[in-house]
């Protein structure tokens, strides 16, 4: 009996799981993934019960089909509502006051055309402010490392920094294999942030990732981590695209909890 209830919630939650996994995935992998999923779904939802061999996915073929529509609904309402937006709430953090010697930048990708994303645009140039009104007095850029396009990132961003109107001596940018997640990044920073005797930094990125990445830097060893996000109140709810904020709180969350079971926050 409880085999048989388990099966049914399995089969019930498996187009909402699959769309989660979609959800988190890289850009390029994910099409891969969407389309053996969605061919491999409309297959089962509309193939005759009958002609099902297996008795498992005979007996269980309702169940998937009523998941499909209900994520399908879920799916309307995400692009309707900013329901991301409400899930970053929790994780906002206010904007410090404090002055530092650094403010470090955690990028946000790039485009595919090798341009800096929308993320790491804003990301970048309230960095850049902190330096202009004295906050802090270097301004550092983490850029990361991927296997797909490799320093893309740091490409684009070393292009944008040039626009900046603060002087080059003040900005580095990192570049390195190492700096892959969060954690990685924090590491590396940490590592190379003490090379110049700083152990207190002002923390920016954007508010729904500031939460879990100030746990993070504080745990690699920093002595103050002080946030200094991107966004404000006003600016965390609501985005042109919901479908894309959705994905990033899912992420954050998501993050917390593997961080927290691992121990890296």
């Amino acid at each position: 009996m409880k085999s048989k209830l388990l099966c049914k919630l399995v089969f019930l939650l498996l187009p909402f799981i699959a769309f989660i996994i979609y959800q988190q995935l890289h850009v390029v992998p994910s099409y891969f993934f969407a389309i053996i999923y969605a061919i491999a779904s409309l297959i089962y939802i509309f193939k005759d019960n009958s002609a099902i061999k297996n008795s498992i996915l005979r007996e269980h073929q309702i169940d998937f089909q009523k998941g499909s529509c209900i994520i399908f609904a879920f799916i309307l309402l995400i692009m309707a509502f900013p329901i991301g937006g409400y899930m970053t709430v929790p994780l906002i953090m206010e904007h410090s006051t404090q002055k530092a010697k650094a403010v470090l930048v955690l990028a946000s990708g790039a485009t595919l055309a090798g341009d800096p994303c929308y993320a790491t645009y804003q990301r970048i140039i309230h960095g850049a402010e902190l330096v202009k009104n004295g906050q802090a007095e270097h301004l550092y850029i983490s850029t990361g490392f991927s296997p797909i396009n490799e320093f893309q990132e740091y490409y684009a961003v070393a292009s944008l920094t040039q626009m900046l109107d603060i002087p080059q001596d003040k900005i580095t940018i990192f570049k390195s294999e190492e700096i892959k997640t969060t954690e990685t990044e924090a590491t590396y920073a940490r590592k190379r942030l003490a090379e110049d005797g700083i152990s207190k930094i002002l923390l920016t990125t954007s508010n729904g990732h500031i939460y879990r990445s100030c746990l993070t830097f504080k745990k690699a060893g920093f002595e103050e981590v002080y946030p200094a996000p991107s966004h404000n109140n006003q600016t965390t709810v609501y985005a042109d695209d919901n479908m894309s904020m959705f994905r990033a709180a899912m992420h954050e969350w998501i993050g917390l909890v593997w961080y927290w079971i691992n121990g890296r926050i």
